[in-house]
């Protein structure tokens, strides 16, 4: 049961209405809220298991770009005749058999013809038109996986000198940092994905997630000290500052995309039955598991959704076409 799932849920307001661009923390209280209603257990799980972050939530997604609104808090009309989405992922296996059961109550426990309200967002409600699963959706924001797939796929990924792995940062990024040799100066927001932010964060989401005989898959001082040798540099980007407002703070960071370079010394010491992949190899599988968990603050929040947008030849040689 150690999978990992990315949900697309359509939804349709009630009725005319606005709503502020960035929804994340509005979707994140709707979604557990809807679980409390839907499936007590489940809600009570997840709120246990907070600190461990075991799902995300994106913002409500309009059918028009919204990042000059967001900039500016610049509240959006809702139409009810148009289909918004709002991406949720599940990062513990267990959680998908219980989401589904809890959907499928939903909808037995609907009144008459006319259809119940999902979830309210702010003040706002919604209709559920459809739930997306499917690792070919056009959308390319859904799909799923489990930990011993990622691991065998990395297995297979054959690399030249030089890869590449570009990454969309879709929605607003940051990492929340402090010196911990000097506490002096506080913590700050790091507004640029760096190598050392980003791949030391999902090694800690992999050790935290992953089941117990595939934790040791990834090591972090290893991951470390190959970033801090330059073993993985950032090679193209075009990224932009940006800012979004939560209900009583406004958070900055940054969206775009990142292009990092993975650097092999030659020939790559091939992995052994203790650390079965390559350095090489845990940064492609790092990637991955990227789209699932997100990077950096407030993933829960609509915060860090990221996605692998080109592989070029750093891909498992099976997938190939």
């Amino acid at each position: 049961m150690n999978r990992l799932y990315a949900l697309l849920l359509k939804v349709r307001p009630l009725q005319p209405g606005t709503l502020m661009p960035f929804s994340g923390e509005l979707v994140h209280a709707a979604f557990l809220r809807w679980l409390k209603d839907a499936a007590p257990d489940v809600a009570t799980w997840l709120h246990d298991g907070n600190k461990r972050r075991l799902f995300t939530c994106s913002s409500l997604q309009f059918p028009f770009p919204t990042q000059r609104a967001e900039h500016t808090n610049l509240h959006l009309p809702l139409d009810p005749e148009k289909t918004y989405t709002m991406r949720i992922t599940l990062l513990l296996g267990e959680l998908f058999p219980l989401f589904h059961t809890a959907l499928m109550h939903f909808y037995t426990t609907e009144k008459g013809a006319q259809k119940s309200p999902f979830v309210q967002i702010g003040k706002q409600l919604f209709l559920l038109e459809d739930v997306i699963i499917d690792n070919r959706d056009t959308s390319g924001w859904t799909g799923f996986t489990s930990f011993a797939e990622l691991v065998e796929q990395a297995q297979t990924v054959r690399l030249r000198k030089v890869e590449s792995l570009a990454m969309e940062f879709a929605s607003l990024t940051t990492f929340n940092r402090a010196n911990r040799r000097n506490l002096v100066y506080g913590s700050h927001y790091a507004r640029l994905p760096l190598p050392h932010y980003v791949f030391p964060g999902l090694v800690r989401r992999w050790q935290e997630l992953a089941p117990p005989e595939l934790v040791h898959i990834v090591q972090m001082e290893h991951v470390e000290q190959y970033i801090e040798d330059d073993g993985v540099v950032i090679g193209d980007y075009d990224l932009q500052p940006h800012q979004v407002r939560f209900t009583k703070h406004m958070q900055l960071g940054f969206v775009g995309r990142c292009t990092y370079d993975i650097r092999s010394p030659g020939e790559e010491v091939k992995g052994t039955e203790k650390a079965p992949l390559t350095m090489c190899q845990q940064i492609w599988l790092l990637a991955q598991l990227a789209f699932y968990c997100g990077s950096g603050y407030k993933t829960a929040m609509g915060m860090g959704q990221v996605r692998l947008i080109e592989k070029k030849t750093m891909v498992p040689p099976l997938l190939v076409k």
